[in-house]
């Protein structure tokens, strides 16, 4: 008999011109976002409308909450770049659109642009850092900035649809 693994959801706060929604991402095999029968992104008003509710449907639910802030677009314009806060933007931004059936300018594979930066916040978060090894931190180009903006801006173009 097959082993049932119950799938993972954690509280995603997105603030939106000081506006408040809570929803449900989800992780597993597949990463994405709880939906509403609509297809749209199931959110809550307050945070405790969206605890009860997972209570309620028996989610094994995270505890860490990650802000989505559409303020993102104002950090990218200042010189030092956080890989951790733009990479936690881009990857949850990839699973709504995925969620909704939306294309992502940050999933383009066929632009190198995009790739090269993701793979430089990805290194950026020195997530493999071995002891004694100096981080990295990376150097970003006018035109690098500009696609960041770009995709992040498109996220949240993502973000309002779902």
């Amino acid at each position: 008999m097959g082993e049932y693994l119950q799938e993972k959801y954690y509280l995603i706060t997105f603030k939106i011109l000081q506006k408040e929604y809570y929803t449900f991402w989800y992780t597993d095999d597949n990463d994405g976002f709880l939906l509403d029968k609509n297809g749209a992104l199931k959110s809550f008003q307050t945070k405790e409308e969206a605890i009860t509710f997972a209570k309620k449907e028996g989610f094994l639910l995270d505890t860490d909450e990650l802000l989505i802030s559409s303020s993102i677009l104002k950090k990218i314009k200042i010189k030092k770049i956080d890989c951790n806060l733009i990479l936690n933007h881009w990857n949850i931004f990839s699973d709504i659109a995925y969620s909704i059936n939306c294309q992502f300018i940050g999933d383009n594979r066929n632009k190198k642009i995009i790739q090269q930066i993701y793979k430089k916040l990805f290194y950026g978060c020195n997530i493999f850092l071995k002891e004694g090894e100096k981080p990295y931190h990376p150097k970003w180009s006018k035109k690098e900035k500009r696609w960041i903006y770009i995709v992040m801006k498109n996220g949240l173009h993502i973000l309002s649809k779902g």
